[in-house]
This record gives C-alpha cells, structure tokens and sequence, in this order.
C-alpha cells in the first residue's frame, strides 16, 4: 500500500463520526489498551473497543479478521466507509470494494462458520457454569441471529433479554428444550444489579431499550423479550444503572 493511500483512508476513519472514528482519534492519541478507549468514551466495552480496532488493522493494513462474525462486522463498517466518503479516490474505493467482497467470503464460509459455532458454543456453556449461583437479566442470542444483521440498521441483531431469580444457564436450558429453538443459544450478558432484583431490573433494560427505539419482535409466536440491539448499547445500560457486568466475549480470531 501506498503512503497517499494509506494517508487517504486514515484521513476516511479519522472523518467517521461514530465510535470507529473515536477509536481511531485515541489511537492516534497514543493509547494502547482497550481499557483506555473505554475510559475514553470510545465504546461501552473492552470486547466492543477489540472488534473496532480489528476494523482499522484491517482498513489500513488489508489483513482480514478470520472469523466469520468478525468480518461481517469489518465488512459492514468498511461499507460504511464507502457511502460517507463518495470523494474518495478510485485507488481507495476500488481497494475497500475488494477488501469488502473478501470479507464477505470469509463471512459466509461454512466451515469457518461451523468451528465459531464451537467456539461460541463452549464458551457459552463455561459461561453457564460459573453463573450457577448468580441470578440477573441475562441476553442471549442464537448463532445464526447474531449473523444476520437488520436492514434498518446493520449494527443491530436480535437479541432476548430476560430475567432470572435462578441460574442463568438452567433457565435459558429450559427455554431452549420448551420452545425448540433451532440451534443451542450463545449466553452473551448476565446483569446483576446490588439493591433491584431481576424482575425489576428487567423492567429497566426493557423501559430504556423502547424510549432508545430499539425495537421489539413483534411476532405472535416471537416473544416479547426479543430486541433488534446489540451488546455495546446493553452494556450502556447496565453501566448507567450500576450493575456487575458478566461478559462472553465474541470469538477471537480463529
């Protein structure tokens, strides 16, 4: 890559006016660890900051993530490069098209799709276990969801937010084997809050999802617990109500 080039599309990242253009001013800034940008206002969270600076390594230095969830997320910050900048050059647009189109592979790679279900899966049932005695609001998602991104807004998945006054993992097991869900669910949140019980704070996260217009399934047979969200706005909210914050992160690179 060229120096202009290379110039051109830091001068694209450092214009973004959301939290990949935050992420990119710390960096800039000399920060290192994602702890750092969180306490910069970058992103809600650590794993939220990790994925975003996957973006920028992948804009700036064409290396791809090999995850499949991972690329889908480059892939759609990378098309949003290319509609907010339509001055960029033909060199800089032609290079994310083609960055684009091969994340788009990755993607949508079956095999790769099927080891990151594994991995989701196992860290979904660690995560199960330690929660064995820590009751709250939980989220949790199917692995397909958290491919499939909305049209309205592509940094949004569907996501169900409940609650527990028992283990986490037993009643999500429950859910599961009572509803027939197609594939095993991957447990991404448990909220815990000091003074409100589940019930109540439940009622909180659903209270502040709808007044953010984060919408509900609105299918007869969906269940009203369902949100076209995603973790870093939850985690906000969990943050801004006080609450202990047990996270599975998103896969790593495989």
């Amino acid at each position: 890559m060229s120096p202009e080039l290379r110039e051109e599309l830091a001068s694209a990242l450092r214009n973004n006016d959301g939290q990949l253009g935050k992420v990119f001013a710390l960096l800039e800034e000399g920060e290192t660890t994602n702890r750092e940008f969180v306490e910069g206002g970058a992103a809600a969270n650590e794993g939220a900051v990790g994925n975003l600076r996957r973006v920028i390594k992948t804009v700036l230095e064409g290396n791809p993530p090999k995850a499949p969830s991972r690329a889908l997320g480059a892939r759609s910050s990378i098309g949003g490069l290319l509609r907010d900048n339509p001055g960029l050059s033909t060199a800089a647009r032609e290079y994310l098209v083609r960055l684009r189109d091969e994340l788009e592979v990755i993607a949508t790679d079956s095999k790769a799709i099927e080891e990151e279900d594994k991995d989701l899966e196992r860290a979904s049932i660690e995560m199960e276990k330690s929660l064995e005695e820590l009751p709250g609001v939980y989220v949790f998602t199917l692995p397909s969801f958290y491919r499939t991104v909305q049209k309205t807004d592509p940094d949004r998945h569907w996501l169900k937010v409940g609650n527990t006054d028992r283990a986490a993992g037993v009643r999500i097991g429950e859910q599961m084997r009572a509803t027939g869900l197609p594939e095993d669910p991957w447990i991404a949140r448990v909220y815990r809050h000091p003074v409100l019980d589940p019930r109540e704070l439940e009622s909180q996260f659903h209270r502040l999802l709808t007044a953010a217009g984060h919408s509900r399934a609105s299918g007869k047979h969906s269940g009203r617990e369902w949100y076209a969200t995603n973790l870093e706005f939850l985690d906000a909210i969990g943050s801004a109500l006080g609450c202990v914050i047990s996270e599975n992160h998103s896969p790593e690179d495989l």
